[in-house]
């Protein structure tokens, strides 16, 4: 409980595909149902004018956004993303792609803008890369499912999760480990809180830019340790708003111009606010010459604000708190052409016993879907090796 009445997870964090997605299929695997609503409308804010978020093929056709010749370009440019194979593209540019396959200027403009935001939290086309989007619009066209978010918040999921480790094992919590005890190339054991826990298989499921914090570098090659340093993840602002009142119909929207993705989750879910009030969460993924500069983020953030007051200006005066996140990670990893699934760490180390999890990994999809897929490939590569 974030503040009385109210169950407030860290940002937005919807579910790619839902019940289809990473994370109920792990809870499938553990035979659990993770329970999830779906937002009935997602809506976008654009120059003024609300319409419906143009992500199906109902809401393309019928989308104020395009003319007929861009609609058919646009659905062109789709087929043939669905028959194309990923993994030749992960090197290419989506600003490239982009360029070379859209005439119009709005569609450029929406692939970039609106869907890579959307799908990836990709703040910069000219680094994103195209294999990564290209894979996860296969993913949902595959699902037939959007975003969903699990009910009663995250706080639902790692519960549980937790309950199903604790059936035959422990969960420590404020126990923070200070080092992995590594001898001759094989891992013999943690320090937690300054006592020393005799282990031979380890998995570590901090983003990699935090590995040499716990494990000396001289046990992992020189490629790894690069690339372990040199990842980059995604950053942005996030906003909480507890809502005396209802402000927002929508159960999900986005904003183009600053641009925001939000969420009324008590709009679909009541148990997150106090009966009558609203939790509303919006995120804008932002770079970091902007959230790395103080000065720069405030502003955007200003102007966030004022943008989410001509949207919804029920908010004005009815603000009962509020919590803002200049967030320096969100996604440990961002989907860049460097960073592309077949570039990231997979679940085995140089360090025998050493295994990693989490959205630095390798795994399928984008956040926290990566950590869910990555988790299910290290389970994989710890029993082939028992």
């Amino acid at each position: 409980e974030y503040k009385k009445g109210y169950i407030v997870d860290y940002g937005i964090h919807a579910l790619r595909m839902a019940d289809n997605g990473a994370a109920a299929s792990i809870f499938r695997m553990l035979g659990e149902n993770l329970e999830i609503v779906e937002p009935k409308e997602s809506s976008l804010y654009h120059e003024g004018e609300w319409s419906e978020l143009p992500l199906n093929l109902n809401a393309i056709m019928s989308s104020p956004l395009f003319s007929k010749e861009e609609i058919n370009e646009l659905l062109g440019g789709l087929g043939g993303v669905l028959s194309a194979q990923p993994s030749k593209y992960w090197d290419i540019p989506l600003s490239r792609w982009v360029e070379e396959n859209f005439k119009s200027e709005r569609l450029r403009w929406f692939v970039k803008e609106i869907l890579a935001k959307l799908l990836l939290i990709s703040a910069d086309a000219g680094e994103t890369s195209t294999g990564e989007l290209f894979d996860i619009i296969q993913a949902f066209v595959k699902s037939g499912k959007g975003a969903g978010f699990a009910v009663g918040g995250w706080r639902s999921i790692i519960e549980r999760l937790s309950e199903i480790v604790e059936e035959n094992g422990q969960v420590r919590v404020k126990a923070k480990v200070e080092r992995i005890l590594v001898k001759d190339g094989r891992v013999e054991g943690v320090v937690v809180n300054g006592e020393k826990i005799k282990v031979d298989t380890v998995v570590a499921a901090v983003p990699v830019q935090g590995l040499f914090k716990l494990v000396e570098e001289k046990w992992f090659s020189e490629e790894f340790i690069r690339k372990a340093k040199g990842m980059k993840p995604t950053m942005g602002i996030s906003i909480d708003y507890g809502l005396a009142t209802k402000a927002c119909e929508y159960d999900t929207f986005m904003c183009s111009d600053p641009w925001i993705y939000g969420a009324a989750t008590s709009n679909m879910d009541a148990s997150v606010a106090p009966q009558g009030e609203q939790l509303l969460t919006v995120f804008s993924v932002l770079t970091p010459s902007i959230v790395l500069n103080k000065e720069r983020a405030k502003m955007e953030l200003e102007r966030i604000e004022k943008k989410l007051e001509e949207m919804f200006p029920g908010i004005k005066g009815n603000v009962k708190w509020k919590r803002t996140l200049i967030l320096g990670m969100v996604d440990g990893a961002a989907l860049t052409v460097t960073q592309s699934r077949d570039k990231r760490p997979g679940p085995e180390t140089d360090v025998k016993g050493l295994y990693l999890a989490g959205d630095t990994c390798n795994g399928r999809g984008a956040g926290g879907d990566i950590a869910f897929n990555s988790s299910s490939n290290c389970v994989d590569a710890v029993l082939r090796t028992m």
